[in-house]
């Protein structure tokens, strides 16, 4: 009995294509079980990475970043966790970055540029304060406050100056923490241009203090009861020439208060 004649191109051929099915298939086998092994819950670690296209300087806070998850045996020691992030809020970059790229602290300025912190058209004026006008020295940056001007006279008078102004710094502390931030003399206030003259303005005229404000609340009411009432009494110059920057201290025994200078006001740099 004749065996029928095989051709050894179709067999060449059918070896072949049954030879990758199962290379395929096994590649496939062996992928799925990495996916299904990355998407196992368990220990997970979660870092800072970037969540739009950053450039050199610019500066990390939560409108450029965001948060990635991984698993911890793919842990990385000079990456970011997210409960680190106040340790590089508010920093500038020394690097360029892509969505997605994960921040390492080696690509971070440890060196704050309060210029930087400051928007385009706000300034930053430094007023000292004491105990009383400062909350026990228990503000710090990034706090919401009130400032409140009592006037000298007769018969002293507090009016409301300005609210929900924000701090910039405490002393030479730019950041929230709360370790090193006693024993300040100033504070440095996030305000606009307009702002710092009257508060330049105002501290000619007598005290200003600090109220601490809660930071969701936005309920801001009119505040211009102090210009007001410095119109209607016409007590003062104008308010493009204020005379001398002073500002009690209430912690003098003496007889006439201690007074400090008012200190320098910022700009942005890239205004």
């Amino acid at each position: 009995m004749k065996l029928p004649h095989i051709n050894r191109k179709l067999l060449g051929l059918g070896i072949a294509i049954a030879i990758g099915v199962l290379s395929f298939w096994g590649f496939k086998s062996l992928f799925d079980q990495k996916v299904a092994n990355l998407s196992k819950k368990g220990p997970q670690v979660h870092y800072v990475v970037a969540s739009t296209n950053l450039q050199q300087g610019n500066i990390i806070s939560t409108n450029n970043v965001s948060q990635r998850n991984l698993a911890q045996e793919y842990s990385q020691s000079n990456a970011v966790p997210v409960s680190d992030f106040g340790a590089i809020d508010g920093l500038p970059l020394k690097v360029d970055l892509k969505p997605g790229d994960i921040v390492m602290y080696s690509m971070v300025d440890n060196k704050k540029d309060i210029s930087k912190l400051i928007p385009a058209g706000h300034r930053a004026i430094t007023i000292p304060v004491d105990d009383e006008s400062s909350i026990s020295s228990m503000l710090k940056p990034g706090d919401l406050i009130d400032l409140l001007i009592t006037l000298n006279g007769n018969q002293p008078l507090t009016v409301p100056l300005m609210q929900g102004v924000k701090v910039l710094a405490t002393g030479k502390q730019l950041d929230g923490s709360m370790s090193d931030n006693t024993g300040y003399a100033n504070i440095t206030l996030d305000v606009s241009a307009i702002d710092a003259r009257n508060i330049t303005f105002a501290a000619s005229l007598g005290k200003i203090s600090a109220t601490l404000r809660n930071p969701n609340d936005q309920n801001l009411t009119d505040t211009s009861s102090f210009m007001q009432l410095v119109n209607t009494t016409k007590t003062a110059a104008p308010i493009s020439a204020p005379p001398s920057q002073k500002i009690s201290s209430s912690r003098s025994s003496a007889p006439h208060h201690e007074s400090s200078n008012l200190n320098i006001i910022y700009g942005n740099k890239d205004e």
